[in-house]
């Protein structure tokens, strides 16, 4: 089953929503154990029937291959970054463009703060570039998976405003793919990553469903 219908995708944004009302609630005590009870009352009713795994970011399916035909929100759509189905990813929107390079926009809510004020905590950085370099390595050479991610943090990376993304392929040796990305808020720089990614064989490259070098489409 890979379900990508409105209804699931609905759920995601309105669990997205109750996360972000959670995080910046001032109600009195009375509202936070009413809410706390409807909370409750949803957790039940969607743990009455539940997918016993294993959990996939293309979804329940795991025989579905990389089509490039799709945009990586749809390829990936419980992705804890980029998943439209999954409550906890950020608003991170990617797209791939004609050279292979991956474009994209977040603007990140409170929920994803760190000290000392409104500014991303790193940690949230860090996650959102693992997938942005993941996604510029399948749009580029069939991908890989993650050997080493190191993040250079430049300049506060703000919440509640618009952010670029961006990452490219900047080489290829062997299985191992060199991406590069960064970060940008009003054109300036505030964190550059590199990532190294590494193809595998085996039984492991076909449950990933992931192509090799030469594949990607």
């Amino acid at each position: 089953m890979h379900d990508t219908g409105r209804s699931r995708s609905d759920l995601a944004e309105a669990a997205r929503s109750a996360t972000r009302a959670v995080r910046v609630t001032a109600a009195d005590d009375a509202t936070l154990d009413r809410a706390t009870a409807l909370l409750q009352q949803a957790t039940d009713l969607l743990g009455s029937a539940v997918h016993e795994g294993p959990h996939c970011q293309v979804g329940f399916d795991l025989e579905q291959g990389f089509d490039g035909a799709l945009e990586p929100h749809q390829f990936f759509p419980y992705s804890p970054v980029i998943g439209p189905l999954n409550p906890v990813s950020p608003p991170v929107h990617l797209e791939i463009r004609p050279d292979k390079s991956v474009r994209g926009t977040m603007t990140l809510g409170e929920q994803y703060c760190g000290p000392p004020w409104n500014t991303a905590h790193g940690g949230v950085i860090a996650l959102v570039f693992d997938e942005l370099l993941g996604v510029a390595g399948i749009a580029g050479a069939g991908g890989g998976f993650t050997g080493r991610l190191i993040v250079h943090y430049r300049k506060p990376t703000p919440v509640l405003e618009p952010v670029e993304l961006r990452a490219w392929i900047e080489r290829i040796e062997g299985r191992k793919l060199i991406v590069h990305g960064e970060m940008r808020h009003h054109d300036v720089v505030t964190a550059e990553a590199e990532g190294l990614f590494v193809q595998v064989g085996g039984a492991l490259r076909e449950q990933a469903g992931a192509p090799t070098v030469g594949e990607a489409r």
